[in-house]
């Protein structure tokens, strides 16, 4: 008889390995974080093996709970698909989208409206963070991410946007910088960067990849990087489409003429076998289209 383990033990093991801590597990399991210690302590009785250590700084799988957590996130998957081929997609809830706050404020909710007069029967909810749901455990239905295209397993993803940058500041900022080449003017400025931004890229091409900025200032959002532009207080690296207001509004100005395409671009993923749901159908085709007319 095949050895099976708790299934609970599985699933709080499968909760915490992901989130990478209890709490977060917890929420996730809708119990309390010392109901999933226990029944990861549980399962490693069952097991005879350490999956998981507790240090002072939280836990970490250890080499055998790293083994084990592939394995266990390809059960769980094979279980949703074959429930899901069994009783087809739940309609009931909500169709649930994953994206980081940059691409939700800046690009989808100006557009949102439009999704939702086309599809009024379709209940949308967004979960908005800078780390990528587990589409595989159905922790989303589809996310919007920023990426090269690369996707693992039964992953798919559409392109979405395909991104070009260049440099934007206060009017107040380009004053100081004015006639100077694009190395001189970011020796002498406060570069605002993101912890995924493509700077890089663009001060290669712009021939100031060996320049050190004056000041540096980093921000995890590229929303709060453009208030900080905007209030002057450094040079924003800016994406096609996600900062438009501002310029608009001319509390933006593009102070090099010089615009780069990056290797990276948004794409909407979803599992493949998730695309047998008519709303995740539904929403790729929109997103893309989306995506196109901006592009065109």
């Amino acid at each position: 008889m095949a050895r099976l383990p708790s299934l609970r033990g599985l699933q709080a093991f499968e909760a915490v390995a992901r989130a990478g801590n209890l709490g977060s597990a917890a929420e996730q399991l809708r119990i309390t974080p010392s109901a999933v210690s226990h029944r990861v302590r549980g399962l490693e009785e069952e097991l005879g093996l350490q999956l998981l250590q507790r240090t002072h700084n939280g836990l970490r799988l250890t080499d055998a709970g790293r083994r084990y957590r592939a394995g266990v996130e390809d059960a769980f998957a094979t279980l949703a698909r074959a429930t899901n081929d069994l009783l087809g997609p739940d309609l009931s809830r909500p169709l649930a989208v994953s994206l980081s706050s940059s691409i939700g404020v800046r690009w989808l909710m100006p557009r949102f409206d439009r999704f939702r007069t086309a599809h009024p029967e379709i209940e949308i909810a967004i979960l908005s963070s800078n780390r990528s749901a587990d589409l595989t455990s159905g922790e989303a239905d589809l996310a919007l991410r920023y990426g090269p295209g690369e996707w693992a397993g039964s992953l798919r993803g559409d392109l979405v946007l395909s991104c070009t940058v260049s440099p934007l500041c206060a009017p107040s900022v380009m004053e100081k910088i004015k006639g100077l080449t694009p190395a001189e003017a970011l020796a002498r400025s406060t570069l605002i960067r993101l912890s995924w931004d493509d700077w890089d890229a663009w001060l290669e091409a712009a021939g100031a990849g060996h320049v050190e900025p004056a000041r540096k200032l980093t921000f995890p959002d590229f929303s709060i990087g453009v208030v900080a532009a905007v209030h002057g207080q450094g040079i924003v690296l800016g994406y096609s489409g996600f900062a438009d207001a501002e310029i608009a509004a001319g509390t933006l100005v593009q102070p090099f003429e010089l615009t780069v395409p990056v290797k990276n671009a948004y794409y909407v993923v979803y599992l493949e076998e998730r695309f047998a749901d008519p709303r995740v159908r539904a929403f790729r085709d929109w997103v893309v289209a989306e995506g196109r007319c901006q592009s065109a």
